[in-house]
């Protein structure tokens, strides 16, 4: 019979194949779940990265808009533009200025469309009656330009006539409400002058350039030429000599506002 020692060691030697099996099976199974582990590893480490780098740049570029916005200046509101103040001062009653040679040939058209009955269509009749214009020879055209200049004629004395009514208090107004007419851009409307007012008086250099003027040794000279001759004769003269007209300009001032506020208090 055989020893208790001896059957324990055959029993172990009868389990040992079977123990390395088991090993054997447990450590394939861990060596190929190992690559499996370390590639699940090394994807979901690349997901991250690229989930952080994702977040990185959109928060690079977040901070750069913001500081963008920051830096940026402010844009400028366009300046609203104003309607210019129309002057509230009623205009005094004047003659009213004719219409041209042109004018009254247009005029003259329209009245002989509306005579055939046809309607009248304002754009069209001004194209035709300026084609007709253009045709006319300048005979045919003088007619109207004499028409015009009789009507302009008229226009003056009645103008003179009716200025020759005005007080300078009622000059002032009406001239005040055509600097506000042209200051709001309507440029074709000068002031009016009252005819019976006093006269500014010359400044020191006027004065002086009418005396040499009226000397008659620039006569041949051209307007212009004879401006120029005067300011550099003028530049030229002594402070004596420009202290006398100086003189003579600032009394005729002193009198003429003196004659101005007389005639001022007399139309009141």
């Amino acid at each position: 019979m055989l020893s208790l020692s001896a059957f324990r060691s055959l029993s172990l030697l009868s389990l040992a194949p079977t123990q390395a099996i088991r090993h054997m099976a447990v450590k394939a199974a861990a060596s190929s779940a190992a690559p499996k582990a370390k590639g699940s590893s090394k994807k979901t480490e690349s997901t991250k990265s690229t989930k952080t780098a994702t977040k990185t740049k959109a928060k690079a570029k977040t901070t750069k808009k913001a500081e963008k916005t920051k830096t940026a200046k402010p844009k400028a509101k366009k300046a609203e533009s104003k309607p210019k103040p129309k002057p509230k001062v009623k205009p005094i009653d004047l003659p009213k200025r004719p219409g041209t040679a042109w004018s009254l040939f247009f005029v003259e058209h329209l009245d002989k469309v509306k005579a055939s009955g046809k309607d009248v269509v304002p754009v069209a009749e001004t194209a035709n009656a300026s084609a007709i214009w253009k045709q006319l020879s300048d005979e045919q055209k003088k007619k109207y330009d004499d028409k015009y200049k009789a009507n302009l004629a008229e226009f003056k004395k009645q103008m003179e006539q009716r200025l020759q009514e005005l007080s300078p208090a009622e000059f002032k107004l009406e001239n005040s409400r055509r600097q506000a007419l042209r200051a709001a851009g309507k440029k074709s409307l000068p002031s009016l002058k009252d005819p019976n007012a006093p006269k500014r008086p010359l400044s020191s250099f006027f004065l002086f350039a009418r005396e040499m003027r009226e000397s008659g040794k620039y006569s041949s000279l051209p307007l212009k030429d004879q401006a120029k001759t005067f300011a550099e004769a003028w530049g030229k003269a002594s402070e004596s000599e420009k202290a006398d007209y100086t003189k003579r300009a600032q009394d005729a001032l002193t009198a003429y506002k003196a004659e101005k506020a007389a005639y001022e208090a007399s139309k009141q």
